[in-house]
């Protein structure tokens, strides 16, 4: 028998080996459906074998070195959610937003209808429909940055899942004008931000709709990365510096982030702006542990956890990108 690590298993709809605690006793029969259920009840144990040896082992992967675990596409029998039977997103508007109403509108049916598709299937089709939405960021931010004096002018407001990746792509291309990137960077910025969570799609609904994840729901949640990766490279087809924002957005630059706790250099630099507008936008959206209520707070704890978190230039350059003094509350934005 081999060691298998519990977060290994979430890839598995039907288990292909039978699974085994510390003292040889069966848990699992393989051919059996691994539920989120399930998986949360076979985490409680520390070590875990399997009875056939079928993939290496990705116990504890420390550099990009490690990526050997992530060179095979994914499984067919790969954990996937229950697809949608139809396309539902949130229709709230930020009143304040420099971006029209119809068009905050736009951006979200475009993107729920994106994710409907790679949920169906994620293939160059998928591709085709996420460069439309980036064209359309593109044209839109682009057309009202120079009416732009605050961050939250630019925040898409509602469901958290209808608008975290759109929110981080505005906020990267938003960057990339102001700072005046090279256009090709920009495009690549608003790609990246787009698909970074891109994992999601694939972890069971029960971890995604949690407040306070458990550690072993936290273990089942960092898998979206690696998940991530794959999809983009095997699935979708899409450049190195793209998958790799996937896998790495959650990277700190002191070498205290997941999966591989890269640090300073070895994180890519599309993650390195990426990662910091997501993280942002996580912030404003209350879903971290900080509690904020305009994005003058946000700000505020941007620069608190500053270097030990992003590239010291990079976070320097985002701060000071709008006016600093902005006390709007999101509560009052909705419309």
């Amino acid at each position: 028998m081999e060691k298998i690590p519990v977060e290994e298993l979430v890839k598995f709809k039907l288990l292909p080996f039978d699974l085994y605690n510390e003292q040889g006793e069966k848990l699992v029969d393989a051919g059996e459906i691994l539920t989120s259920g399930k998986l949360l009840q076979i985490s409680q144990y520390e070590v875990l074998y399997r009875s056939t040896p079928k993939n290496i082992d990705r116990s504890s992967p420390k550099t990009k070195d490690s990526l050997q675990d992530l060179s095979q596409p994914l499984e067919d029998d790969v954990f996937e959610p229950e697809k949608p039977k139809e396309i539902v997103f949130d229709k709230t508007v930020n009143r304040k937003s420099k971006f029209k109403a119809q068009s905050q509108v736009d951006m979200k049916s475009y993107y729920a209808t994106t994710m409907f598709a790679i949920k169906e299937k994620a293939n160059k089709d998928a591709v085709q429909m996420v460069d439309e939405i980036k064209d359309k960021i593109l044209n839109d931010v682009q057309a009202i940055m120079p009416d732009v004096k605050f961050c939250s002018q630019l925040k898409l407001l509602g469901n958290y899942y209808d608008c975290h990746a759109l929110n981080t792509a505005i906020l990267a291309t938003a960057m990339g004008y102001k700072l005046e990137y090279d256009e090709d960077l920009i495009e690549k910025l608003a790609q990246a931000s787009l698909l970074h969570d891109i994992g999601m799609t694939r972890l069971p609904k029960e971890i995604l709709e949690k407040t306070n994840l458990s550690q072993q729901d936290n273990k089942i949640f960092q898998t979206h990365t690696q998940i991530g990766y794959k999809i983009l490279k095997y699935e979708m087809g899409l450049p190195e510096d793209i998958c790799l924002v996937a896998l790495e957005h959650h990277e700190n630059n002191d070498g205290s982030g997941y999966p591989f706790k890269l640090s300073g250099e070895q994180i890519s630099p599309l993650t390195r702006v990426v990662g910091l507008c997501s993280f942002f936008d996580d912030l404003t959206s209350n879903r971290t542990n900080h509690k904020i209520k305009n994005t003058k707070e946000a700000l505020r704890i941007m620069l608190e956890v500053g270097s030990r978190r992003f590239f010291p230039e990079i976070l320097y350059q985002f701060v000071n990108m709008f006016n600093y003094n902005d006390l709007e509350s999101y509560d009052e934005m909705i419309q």
